[in-house]
């Protein structure tokens, strides 16, 4: 009886243990590949929250990396909408978290492997749509 006992709790815990499905991070976590007007760049967002940009083989973002003269670091949020999320772009000193800048932006996953991003460059606002400033991007890591 004991085995019996034994053998249930074991099935239970399996059948449980298997009914759920851990995803590692949200699809849009990774390096994305855009191409515009014939120039090639990349963006990659982290798991724990880091972006960087790379660009004619200039990297500039992640946990540290030097702008105008002052360490800094590029994270990331991502704010969940209805057919859509708000990305926000934050650059910050290092030394003591301040926000250097923040580039507002929204972007909507056409798949795993495909996102439509509108970037707000030069300090503009967040777009509102995909019609203007947007750009196909395809993972590719």
């Amino acid at each position: 009886m004991k085995s019996f006992k034994n053998l249930s709790i074991l099935i239970l815990s399996l059948v449980l243990f298997c009914s759920f499905s851990l995803k590692d991070s949200p699809s849009y976590v990774g390096k994305w590949k855009g191409e515009d007007k014939g120039d090639i760049g990349y963006i990659t967002l982290t798991k724990d929250g880091y972006a960087l940009f790379e660009f004619d083989g200039q990297v500039m973002g992640g946990k540290s990396f030097v702008r105008d003269g002052v360490e800094a670091s590029m994270q990331y949020e991502v704010e969940k909408k209805d057919n859509y999320y708000n990305l926000d772009i934050i650059v910050k000193k290092i030394e003591d978290d301040e926000t250097m800048g923040t580039l507002q932006g929204i972007f909507r996953m056409n798949s795993d492997t495909e996102m439509i991003l509108a970037l707000g460059f030069d300090g503009s606002s967040r777009p509102t749509n995909f019609e203007t400033d947007q750009i196909t991007l395809k993972k590719v890591d």
